[in-house]
């Protein structure tokens, strides 16, 4: 029993941790943009290529093809292969809000859009999902994740300059790039049931976003040379382990959502992307501007803890 208990809690544990790490890999990915030209696209492709090549080998790792059969490109719906084009979506919209909004509201905002769109999803049946109807509780816990969101996003200290009204559209695209990242996990899913690995799908989904990333930044910034920028004396060398951490981010999801749930896993998650972005936020960590975090920012996180609790559990 003792055993089985303490297995849980290492469960639990490794669901904060997973958590943790977004917050670092946007302020990661974003250190890299500042190195290397300015380019957001740029940065997110590296970032993605590094965390392809990590996925690949741990896809090895684990026994599994690289490959899979052109069946099915004719026996699967064609949003299977969409994954990897949400991803670059949430990732390269991470690192373009994250100087003007902070660490928390670089992970609120999204975080939002996730729940908006995730029962959507569940209502409606999308992407093959399990109908999960729009209950009385869930409405409740929507209500309480706005009340913590004003709280949060609202709330100013003296000393807090910003200018709310210039976040409004850089907080809309959070809401928006998290819409598109809910919309990753069932396809993702769909293509691990259908690759009979979630680590393989997840290296198909990075692979995709990888060549995406190369042809936007190819069109866009008319130029690699800037990536030179980034290596070399005077850089620091974890400026490199966004992709790395991105993929210990979805490898620990596909580990634990089997194993504990998939409602306890995002609210663990979640627990972890909180109280990350507050560490990053209040203590300037890797280079990121000091933001304040205020008592009514902390009362407004645990409402939307509980409140994500309440529409992932129930």
């Amino acid at each position: 029993m003792y055993i089985i208990k303490g297995a849980f809690l290492m469960l639990y544990g490794l669901g904060i941790l997973a958590g943790l790490v977004l917050p670092i890999q946007t302020s990661v990915n974003t250190n890299l943009k500042n190195r290397a030209g300015g380019s957001p696209f740029l940065a997110s492709m590296l970032s993605f290529t590094i965390g392809t090549i990590a996925l690949l080998f741990a896809t090895l790792l684990s026994g599994q093809s690289l490959f899979f059969s052109s069946h099915l490109f004719t026996s699967q719906p064609a949003w299977i292969w969409l994954g990897g084009l949400f991803g670059v979506i949430g990732l390269t919209t991470n690192v373009l809000i994250f100087p003007y909004l902070g660490a928390v509201q670089t992970v609120i905002m999204p975080i939002t859009g996730q729940i908006i769109m995730g029962m959507i999803i569940d209502n409606f049946s999308l992407f093959d999902a399990s109908h999960h109807a729009f209950t009385i509780i869930r409405l409740v816990g929507v209500i309480l994740l706005v009340v913590g969101i004003l709280m949060v996003v609202l709330y100013k200290k003296a000393s807090d300059g910003a200018d709310k009204a210039k976040q409004l559209h850089w907080q809309f695209l959070g809401i928006v790039a998290g819409m598109f990242q809910a919309s990753q996990a069932p396809v993702n899913g769909h293509l691990g049931v259908v690759l009979h690995s979630p680590i393989h799908a997840a290296f198909i989904s990075f692979l995709v976003g990888t060549i995406i990333l190369f042809v936007i930044t190819g069109l866009v910034d008319r130029s690699y040379v800037h990536a030179k920028d980034a290596i070399g004396k005077g850089n620091p060398w974890w400026i490199w382990l966004g992709g790395v951490l991105g993929a210990i981010f979805v490898l620990s999801n596909a580990f634990l959502s089997p194993q504990i749930g998939a409602g306890t896993t995002v609210v663990l998650v979640l627990l972890g992307n909180l109280f990350g972005s507050v560490m990053v936020d209040k203590y300037g960590l890797l280079n990121s501007p000091k933001k304040p975090v205020g008592i009514m920012k902390y009362i407004g996180l645990v409402v939307m803890l509980i409140a994500v609790a309440i529409i992932k559990l129930y």
